[in-house]
């Protein structure tokens, strides 16, 4: 599989999730891109355990027809395709945190901002993140890890009137009943949990 291929599949795959992040960091050094803005948000409900996770990212690219040729490559995908590669991330992912995590919808978009900046902007909503009892919720994915560069933020939005209980790692900022995570920084998934 040629490396705009390689692109093409991670990205579509789990951009709304944490391994596409994993994914860009590994192969920042062989791809003609650099990452250049990402963030992740998880919107949570009190009506249900479902997600909804809203991402954008942005890459640089080193020459303009690297960026169409992607762009051309993205535009070829079906809608099924690019669900199918969503929830098999997250097929792995339920194998190997040994509970169900899976994408109920996901959708995304590709924009040339100029000749060489690329915008990704994916939503999805996805099952397994969240467990409830009662009033007790808890936000919990294993030990899934990402770097955060300086441009980098994960945002979770709790519920109105929620009361928090923990969070860990720390976050870096907290407004309202939004918890942030700003790079630089190597971010393992956040252990969240609140009331109600």
């Amino acid at each position: 599989m040629s490396r705009y291929n390689r692109f093409l599949w991670i990205l579509v795959a789990v951009l709304g999730a944490v391994m596409i992040y994993q994914f860009f960091m590994m192969n920042r050094n062989k791809a003609p891109y650099k990452q250049t803005y990402y963030a992740s948000e998880y919107i949570f409900s009190n009506n249900s355990t479902a997600v909804s996770i809203h991402t954008v990212a942005r890459f640089l690219f080193d020459k303009p027809e690297e960026l169409k040729k992607t762009m051309d490559r993205f535009r070829s995908l079906s809608n099924k395709d690019k669900l199918k590669a969503y929830n098999d991330i997250f097929a792995k992912l339920s194998k190997s945190l040994k509970k169900p995590i899976k994408a109920l919808s996901y959708q995304s978009t590709m924009t040339a901002k100029n000749a060489t900046t690329l915008q990704i902007e994916e939503n999805g909503i996805v099952s397994g993140l969240v467990s409830s009892t009662d009033n007790h919720v808890k936000i919990a994915m294993g030990k899934a890890e990402m770097k955060l560069d300086k441009n980098s933020k994960v945002i979770f939005v709790l519920p109105e009137g929620s009361k928090l209980i923990s969070a860990l790692p720390t976050p870096t900022s907290v407004n309202g009943n939004k918890l942030i995570w700003k790079g630089p920084m190597n971010l393992e998934f956040p252990e969240v949990e609140y009331k109600k």
